[in-house]
């Protein structure tokens, strides 16, 4: 056993050293700062390379690591590794995200300098050069990862230009900002500022003018990658069909939770009725980001004081969201610290309502933040949902472990803080409980809506449609989240299923404990493995749970 689990170790530490060597954004974002002067290669031969690399990976570890010599916390680790390197490889190999996808080459270019900015890991003066570089690298990177774009889906493209247009505003804000610490290098700041931005406006170009003229293909993976990835990515043994009907079937329990809190609150209004009443109570456009800060405090006196889970050691800013992430995100969304950075400080987007729009549009923006639905997003975003969640997940195990990040876990562990602190009794507004049911209906339709997209089942109109009539998303954030799953299939799904998971395992944990059983225990032992898939967790949190 010592040998094959020194053999392990060794390709595990083998596997994250070359992976964030090969994405030194994705390093900064980890908190290794070896890399943060350079972008990836995201050329054609870089990808090639990539792909080569992952495959001799996954043939040595199975060849070399007799996984059941293993003891439970590094299987764990090994089947990790292996569901990385599968999704990675299907990415690359056979659903050609690189040659499909232009958005994600303009939000590695920002946020890759986003990192640099916004995260206080070093003095801003040991951060300066590393962000003057990889301004200076976004005209080169931008031109060399372009030439992996064949046919690429219209819709692609739309969303392309809408975060790529983004970029010469996103330069001007972080040139002003180094201007304003080190007025004496005014030259060089301006310099790789102007660089910058001309490498987002011949991107612009090429979007526009030579990509669209070659735009075409669905966005659609299909029902075979589909199931791929639920398989080998998510660690689950629920195909497609299983899902829409699943899915279908919690729109419907769910429904009827409504219609019983609906008359609870009052026999006479449907829920739709009492929905659209609270939704016209909402903070000012200006006082957004205020209202979310003062209910962030709120939420984490509560989980302190009915001792629902360990508070970690970790601050949280609530911060407008990027520009370039503007277009995909309507409302709420949280970036969490580096796991390998001492500093450990997260931060909350709340994307503050453009006041140029019309001001319909404001007002459909502002009702997506109302007061009934905000303390859900904060228990969502903040406490006890991801940020709890996160910064302890960062401190798991080994360097494999913290760089894990199952959307499963963290969007079904931030789906099920929403029911479990409405039952502790947290909410101001009556409607609470109403909006928080509502969000549920969303989350199983997105679950419809993926597997819709995704298989061919459904057109984007049709969604859009969906999430206004049967989950009464606000129009033109139903358009903006559903931009986002057709460039994210599988990942809507994850907040049902992931949290629907999770009540497994407490129900089983609970039946296992009996009197014994502590739901602050509980908690904890589970939010020490980190964001690792739910299937994963349940033989190494028995283990736990039975020496407490």
């Amino acid at each position: 056993m010592l040998e094959t689990v020194r053999a392990f170790s060794a390709l595990s530490e083998e596997y994250v050293e070359v992976s964030l060597r090969g994405n030194p954004v994705a390093a900064t974002r980890a908190g290794i700062h070896d890399y943060d002067d350079r972008l990836p290669d995201d050329s054609p031969e870089g990808f090639l390379e990539r792909t080569a690399w992952l495959r001799d990976m996954d043939q040595r570890l199975v060849a070399s690591v007799p996984w059941d010599e293993l003891p439970t916390e590094l299987r764990v680790d090994y089947a990790l590794m292996r569901s990385a390197i599968a999704a990675a490889r299907a990415d690359l190999e056979e659903i050609g995200v690189p040659a499909r996808n232009p958005v994600r080459y303009s939000e590695t270019a920002m946020g890759g300098v986003f990192l640099l900015v916004a995260t206080d890991f070093a003095p801003l003066e040991e951060r300066k050069e590393a962000i003057l570089s990889r301004l200076m690298a976004i005209p080169d990177y931008l031109e060399s990862a372009a030439a992996n774009l064949t046919q690429v889906p219209e819709i692609f493209i739309q969303i392309a230009r809408d975060v790529n247009g983004c970029g010469p505003e996103f330069v001007d804000e972080v040139v002003r900002t180094l201007l304003r610490v080190f007025p004496g290098e005014a030259e060089r700041i301006e310099h790789a500022g102007d660089r910058a931005r001309a490498g987002f406006f011949r991107y612009q170009t090429f979007l526009e003018q030579d990509l669209s003229r070659r735009a075409g293909g669905s966005f659609a993976i299909g029902e075979r990658w589909m199931n791929y990835k639920l398989e080998r990515e998510h660690l689950l043994s629920m195909d497609c069909d299983y899902l829409e009907a699943f899915g279908r079937e919690h729109v419907e329990r769910t429904a009827e939770a409504l219609e019983h809190e609906a008359r609870r609150l009052d026999p006479s209004r449907s829920w739709r009725a009492l929905v659209d009443e609270a939704r016209v109570r909402h903070p000012e456009a200006r006082r957004l980001r205020e209202a979310y800060a003062a209910e962030v405090e709120r939420a984490r006196r509560f989980v302190e004081e009915k001792h629902l889970a360990p508070i970690p050691r970790a601050r949280l800013e609530v911060v407008d969201t990027p520009l370039f992430e503007r277009p995909t995100l309507p409302y709420a969304a949280y970036l969490s610290p580096a796991p390998f950075d001492e500093e450990q400080t997260g931060l909350f987007y709340v994307t503050p309502v453009d006041l140029d729009r019309p001001r319909e549009e404001q007002e459909q923006r502002l009702q997506g933040h109302c007061y009934a639905s905000l303390p859900m997003t904060v228990v969502h975003e903040a406490f006890p949902g991801h940020h709890l969640q996160l910064c302890h997940a960062n401190r798991a195990g080994s360097r494999l472990r913290r760089l894990a990040n199952s959307d499963l876990l963290a969007e079904g562990w931030a789906l099920y803080c929403e029911e479990l602190m409405v039952e502790q009794g947290f909410g101001l507004d009556p409607a609470t409980r109403l909006f928080q049911l509502k969000d549920q209906m969303w989350r199983a339709c997105r679950v419809v809506v993926d597997v819709g997209l995704h298989s061919g089942r459904m057109m984007v109109e049709q969604a859009v449609d969906y999430l206004v009539d049967v989950a009464m998303l606000e129009r033109a954030n139903a358009e903006a989240e559903v931009r986002r799953y057709t460039l994210t299939p599988t990942q809507p799904l994850c907040y049902l299923v992931g949290k629907e998971l999770l009540l497994e395992i407490r129900r089983e944990t609970e039946q296992r404990r009996g009197p014994a059983f502590d739901l602050y225990d509980f908690h904890a032992e589970l939010l020490a493995l980190g964001t690792i898939p739910p299937f994963l967790i349940r033989q190494e949190l028995a283990e736990r749970m039975a020496s407490r």
